[in-house]
């Protein structure tokens, strides 16, 4: 009954120091919505038992023993009608904190002095996530690749009257239609493969091509063998892909939009409530948790800190990127959730004024 709940201990991360005044952090996932209450408290007991163990042999047990009885009862009085798929617990020798966050984390417990929500939560499950659109002649299937599964979304119809010596507009307003309306928010790249004209045309021609990924291979029509192949190489590369993703959304948003760039404007834009996903630069977290450390916030740091919570409570997300990715945008951007009306400006337009110029 709880094999999945092993598997999942299984991956539990655990930071520990053995200095008095420790700080309890715990990310774990919590999706009432999709899990049976039993599990739950299957899993929350469990992770007590695992931060019990933990806390013993430490230098100060009348505190750590007071951290516990504080955990025990928070997680007591979780919400269970929650629509959250994940819960970050910070407890401090001064202060309580649960946060209800609506995306996965990667399972951790933190005992240490210095904790922070933002250490925290920017631990997010980046397992690959992505769309696979297999582009054919007179007809087009997109997959999703999702919790380490290839399974088909959409497709259009084979008898769609489209063949060779047709023009491919109607495939390719179908599929950008698709597209935009399953990843609006272009938060999950886009890998393309097919019949090698069509792709480089749908590519060439669409608004969002630099977050498409062309993935050309001569033989057709596209096999299971091919497409296994294809997955295994994306999943092997995930981080290069992952980042590559980041840096072709960030310019993105440049082109269509004010881009919400540097410390200093994203927490003006948190002030105002702007949300979305913010990406912080390994090299700014780090710099972060070192004043921390040290006891020496500068006051964007601690601003930060503040907003942070407001801005995960709303459901945004946060994520650690890699070292110098976000140099060049000043170390933080914040990508904004934009309303359903922008995303109204459909590659479709671009697509067909492309074509005017390149018929077969």
């Amino acid at each position: 009954m709880y094999a999945s709940s092993e598997i999942y201990y299984s991956k539990l991360k655990i930071t520990r120091t053995n200095k008095s005044a420790l700080s309890l952090g715990l990310v774990l996932p919590f999706n009432p919505c999709m899990q049976n209450e039993k599990t739950i408290k299957y899993i929350l007991g469990d992770s007590e038992k695992r931060v019990q163990i933990m806390l013993n042999g430490t230098s100060d047990q009348a505190y750590t023993n007071n951290i516990f009885v504080r955990l025990q009862k928070i997680l007591s009085k979780l919400n269970y009608n929650s629509h959250c798929r994940s819960i970050a617990v910070l407890i401090t020798p001064y202060e309580e904190k649960v946060i209800y966050l609506n995306f996965l984390v990667k399972p951790v417990i933190y005992l240490n002095k210095y904790l922070s929500l933002l250490e925290l939560t920017a631990n997010a499950d980046r397992q690959p996530d992505f769309y696979y659109l297999d582009l054919q002649q007179n007809h087009a299937k997109l997959y999703e690749y999702h919790h380490k599964q290839l399974h088909k979304v959409y497709a259009t119809k084979q008898d769609s009257g489209l063949n060779e010596k047709n023009n491919p507009e109607t495939l390719f307003k179908q599929v950008s239609q698709t597209i935009t309306r399953i990843n609006g928010n272009n938060e999950t790249p886009v890998f393309i493969t097919g019949n090698t004209d069509l792709v480089e045309l749908y590519y060439n021609s669409s608004y969002y091509s630099s977050i498409f990924f062309s993935l050309l291979d001569k033989v057709a029509p596209l096999g299971e063998e091919i497409m296994n192949r294809h997955v295994k190489e994306i999943i092997s590369q995930w981080n290069y892909w992952r980042s590559k993703f980041i840096i072709e959304r960030i310019i993105l948003t440049q082109k269509s939009t004010v881009l919400i760039a540097g410390l200093d404007a994203v927490l003006k834009a948190l002030h105002h409530s702007v949300d979305g996903l913010l990406l912080i630069d390994k090299s700014l977290n780090q710099q972060l948790y070192k004043s921390l450390r040290t006891n020496t916030l500068f006051n964007s740091a601690d601003e930060l800190m503040n907003q942070v919570e407001c801005f995960l409570k709303r459901g945004s997300r946060i994520e650690i990127t890699e070292t110098g990715l976000l140099k060049e945008f000043g170390d933080a951007v914040l990508l904004q959730r934009k309303p359903s009306h922008f995303f109204e400006i459909s590659p479709v337009k671009r697509i067909n004024k492309y074509l005017e110029s390149n018929l077969f």
